[in-house]
Order: structure tokens, then C-alpha cells, then sequence
């Protein structure tokens, strides 16, 4: 993300503000639903483990992580404070519970995502691409409100689409092993004795190798669900 754009910060430190300045309500944004996201539904399976804890909230401070919200803003995947749930206090299956708290973050992005395009789609707001032009100083009032919209949306997206990766410690590895039957399930939630050393190899493979590991899986994805929200790819 704006590790790609330092190029600008030397042409047009004020364009580099403005880009950070939209990049970080994005943020803000998409991690504090996320995070909430969990929280709330923990609560409706019946743990109130995260409403004791102040999390069932849309309050930015109860949820950011300040390392995982700068690498967010750097390269495009990061976290938030981690939702602390108990899987033995929701009603049910605790594993199926876990599954459907884990899911729910993602869910709420996606949903935040769709609710923040219908502007673009009714026509209310021009659809500004992020990162195709220096957003909140080109244009009139309505292009602000459109940038604001669009870098929202953008990382609402990818937070939901990368944490649906079913891998230890993101969101589909417990969706995975909740939706995974009996034996199956049992056996693919053993990964997680390794904790995050198989997502941090994917990601330094992404890095050394030429080809580009996370975005060619995760691109077609994110490029449909912006189809979806905006009606165009994201």
C-alpha cells in the first residue's frame, strides 16, 4: 500500500498526506467493525467474555493494534486487537460456535463494504479507484465523499478476504475446522500447534519468490466482491 507510494511522498509530500490521511480512515474503519464484529456475536452465542472487556463496541480505541493497523497501512494486511472470546460459555457446539464468531469479522466487513457502496451505486458519489489519483484534494466535495467511500470499502475488502485465509491465527482456519466434518475437522485443527510459523512461510514466500503466492489466490477474489459492491472490480 503506501510502501508503494513513497515515490509520491518525494513529488508530492501534500498528495502523500492526503493519500495516509484516506488510507487510515479505511483502517480505522475496517478493523474497528471487524473486531466488533466478533465481539457481538460472541454475544449472541452467549459468551460475555468481550462485553466485560468493553469490546462489544464500534469505539476505534477498543480494537486497534498499532503495529498491526501500521503494517495494514504499509503493505496492505495487518490485525487488530484480538477479540478475546471463550468457545465454552457460547450455547451449542463450542467449535461450531468458534466457526460462526470467527466468520462474523469478515461478515461485517463484507456487509460494511455493501452498505458504504450503495452511494457509488445510486449514482450519489463518483467511484474514485484508490491508489489512481491523489484522493481528498483533487476534485469537488462530492469527489472527497467518494474517496473517503472508496479507500473504506477497499479495506474493508481485503481485511474480510484475508482473514478468510485457513490458516492459524486468521478467521478461515477456524471457519475451516468448524465447517470441516468430524474426523477431517480434527486433523486440519492440528495445524494449529504450529501457530502463525505456516502464514508467516506463505508470506515470506510471497515476498522471495517472483511469483506472487497471496495475491494470484486472493486477487480473483477481491476483484468479485468489488464486482458485488460496486460494480466494478476494487
Amino acid at each position: 500500500m503506501l510502501l508503494g507510494s513513497l515515490e509520491l511522498l518525494t513529488q508530492n509530500p501534500a498528495g502523500w498526506v492526503a493519500l495516509t490521511l484516506a488510507s487510515i480512515v479505511g483502517v480505522v474503519l475496517a478493523v474497528t467493525v471487524h473486531e466488533a464484529g466478533h465481539a457481538w456475536s460472541a454475544l449472541q452465542l452467549g459468551d460475555q467474555t468481550a462485553l466485560r472487556l468493553g469490546r462489544v463496541s464500534l469505539n476505534p480505541a477498543r480494537h486497534l493494534d498499532p503495529a498491526g493497523s501500521l503494517l495494514f497501512l504499509l503493505v496492505g494486511f495487518g490485525w487488530g486487537k484480538p477479540t478475546p472470546v471463550n468457545p465454552n460459555k457460547m450455547r451449542g457446539n463450542p467449535v461450531s460456535g468458534m466457526a460462526i464468531t470467527s466468520f462474523a469479522g469478515p461478515a461485517a466487513n463484507l456487509l460494511t463494504a455493501l452498505l458504504l457502496g450503495l452511494p457509488l451505486r445510486l449514482g450519489a458519489v463518483p467511484w474514485n479507484q484508490p491508489f489512481d489519483r491523489i484522493p481528498l484534494i483533487q476534485g469537488g466535495p462530492g469527489d472527497v465523499v467518494g474517496d473517503l467511500l472508496a479507500y473504506a470499502i477497499l479495506f474493508n475488502i481485503l481485511l474480510a478476504v484475508f482473514n478468510l485465509i485457513p490458516l492459524p491465527p486468521l478467521d478461515g482456519f477456524k471457519v475451516a475446522i468448524g465447517v470441516l466434518p468430524g474426523e477431517a475437522g480434527r486433523a486440519f485443527a492440528s495445524i494449529g500447534r504450529f501457530g502463525a510459523t505456516p502464514l508467516i512461510l506463505l508470506i515470506l514466500l510471497d515476498v522471495l519468490l517472483p511469483i506472487r503466492i497471496i495475491a494470484t489466490v486472493l486477487n480473483p477474489l477481491i476483484r468479485v466482491v468489488g464486482l458485488i459492491v460496486v460494480g466494478q472490480p476494487v
